[in-house]
């Protein structure tokens, strides 16, 4: 082997060496950077989950909240808009930097009732209109034609099934063919509508299917009526966060001022719902019941007023109210009468009434008079005695505003007509936006503009709670009042909540959508929804921070 040739082939091994150690490096850069990766994927994934149990944390807090009474709820600050319970609540915080939160924001109403802006709490599903209770509502509504008579209609121009289209046509953009069609969709026949659409329009299409016939589960299902859209059922919203956002107005070319913006999503629901409860947790009184002696003692616990007490017990024996619309069906709340009141011309004028009158009515024998609703008590008479003795006493319920505003929160809290646990979900006029207040049968503009007007006032006004306020507030009259009980509603024990959890610091996030029904002692979660893939909805800075240090 020559010199030569010896140092070439050194030469060959220094490179090959030198290749394998470049080979090697790449590899251990490579298997670092993988590393690396790994543990960047495993930090965001414990963010990730961090984030999920951020919400979870808020869903279980509102159910802990939902379980106490109402009046406990507004002692803690109620929940409407309570950024001290809903803003940045903190969930975890491993350091400074760290700090994991959830936030419960919901869309807010301007003094006008529209929609702008937001705040932090819970949306009452009664604040929007059930669909599933307008097929009850047309069921029912016969029932309120005579009011609707003697509010100022004529009895040719009344038509109850216009009741239900009414509450739909108030919605922004609902054409009365849209309207037909979704009653169709959700009633029991397949009988069409003047204007609406039944399974055989649904089975010619080019996928075939049938109507539901039957009540929604989602307010989504609402895509399979004939002429609903996306557009119209969502509007601009599309990261389904109940407001506008900049982007979203300039995609779509409107603003938070435009009709439908939001689509009718905002204003519907499938959930709203009202425990007949009292607002410290008791059932309220059922005042039909047919064992008087044990209603004259839950009426002593409850009202807490013997006069009050004797009087609701002697109505159910021998009551009159002063109700135009029972006086026309011929009701028993009209009527009444029974033997202590000896029927025939009314009797003289015995005075107002007195509590120890109930010692002249015989409690064993049951009542011949039922109650339509609390209201019938007001200005209502009892007949006690009999022929020549028979004296007519009045109620201690006077209908003037100012006894009103000291009896009437009480009668609505403590006593119901209903033996039912639940009520399907009536509108709350205390939060609902005007565009269902208009639309709710008998309201005039006038009466819905003072509505909006009033229910702003801060009031600290116990009367506040029941949807009587505008009769106790002189917006109402009696007999519009009574007219307006199956339709509105002060309350409502079904909640919606939009929880996002996130990092102070960090773009993760989560979010959802979550349904909780109270009417039960135990609030359960009805619809949980995840809307984590449409975005965060909200910047940190609106979010909450609470370490100030903290880096968007």
């Amino acid at each position: 082997m020559t010199r030569d040739s010896f140092h070439s082939r050194r030469g060959f091994f220094l490179v090959l060496v030198l290749i394998v150690i470049v080979v090697a490096t790449m590899a251990v850069y490579s298997f670092t950077e993988l590393m690396v990766a790994y543990d960047d994927s495993a930090y965001l994934a414990g963010d990730l989950v961090q984030t999920r149990v951020n919400v979870e944390s808020g869903a279980e807090t509102i159910r802990l909240l939902l379980a106490q009474p109402r009046d406990l709820r507004v002692d803690y600050g109620g929940t409407y808009n309570n950024p001290q319970l809903f803003q940045a609540i903190t969930v975890s915080q491993p350091d400074p930097q760290s700090v994991a939160n959830f936030s419960v924001i919901a869309p807010a109403l301007d003094e006008m009732g529209m929609y702008s802006g937001i705040r932090f709490g819970l949306q009452n599903e009664s604040a929007r209109l059930n669909v599933n209770t307008l097929t009850i509502l047309e069921q029912n509504s016969a029932a309120l034609v005579p009011a609707l008579v003697v509010a100022g209609d004529s009895a040719e121009d009344v038509d109850p099934e216009n009741i239900a289209v009414s509450l739909l046509m108030a919605l922004p953009g609902m054409t009365e063919d849209v309207a037909d069609s979704i009653l169709d969709w959700i009633d029991e026949d397949e009988e069409t509508r003047l204007y609406g659409a039944e399974s055989d329009y649904y089975n010619s299409l080019y996928t075939p299917y049938s109507a539901a016939n039957g009540p929604l589960q989602t307010v989504e299902e609402l895509l399979l009526v004939r002429g609903v859209t996306p557009t119209l059922l969502f509007g601009a919203d599309v990261n389904r966060n109940g407001v506008l956002d900049a982007d979203e107005q300039q995609r779509f070319g409107v603003s938070i001022d435009t009709a439908g913006a939001l689509g009718w999503a905002a204003y519907l629901t499938v959930h709203g719902a009202e425990g007949n409860k009292r607002n410290n947790g008791d059932f309220k009184v059922n005042v039909n019941q047919d064992d008087l002696e044990l209603l004259y003692e839950d009426l002593i616990a409850a009202l807490g007023n013997e006069t009050y007490a004797s009087f609701v017990v002697a109505y159910r024996i021998a009551g009159q109210s002063t109700s135009l619309a029972s006086a026309i069906t011929g009701g028993d709340a009209a009527g009444g009468g029974g033997e202590a009141g000896g029927g025939g011309e009314a009797a003289p004028s015995g005075g107002p009434w007195t509590p120890d009158l109930i010692e002249q009515l015989d409690l064993t024998g049951g009542g011949g008079t039922s109650l339509n609703q609390v209201l019938d008590l007001v200005d209502a008479t009892v007949t006690v005695g009999n022929g020549d003795d028979a004296r007519s006493y009045m109620s201690p319920f006077a209908g003037d505003p100012i006894s009103m505003s000291i009896y009437m929160s009480i009668l609505m809290d403590a006593l119901t007509t209903q033996d039912v646990d639940l009520m399907p979900g009536r509108i709350n006029l205390n939060e609902c936006p005007a565009e269902l207040l208009y639309g709710i049968p008998l309201l005039s503009d006038e009466v819905v503009q003072a509505i909006l007007e009033n229910r702003e006032a801060e009031s600290d006004d116990a009367n506040r709670q029941f949807e009587t306020w505008p009769l106790v507030e002189g917006i109402l009259t009696l007999e519009e009042m009574r007219t307006l009980m199956p339709l509105v509603t002060g309350g409502g024990d079904v909640f919606r909540a939009q929880i996002v959890g996130y990092f102070e610091s960090k773009g993760v996030s989560h979010r959802a959508e979550v349904i909780i029904d109270a009417t039960s002692v135990n609030p359960k979660i009805v619809s949980w929804r995840d809307f984590s893939h449409l975005g965060r909805g909200f910047d940190i800075s609106v979010l909450g921070i609470r370490n100030t240090g903290a880096t968007q």
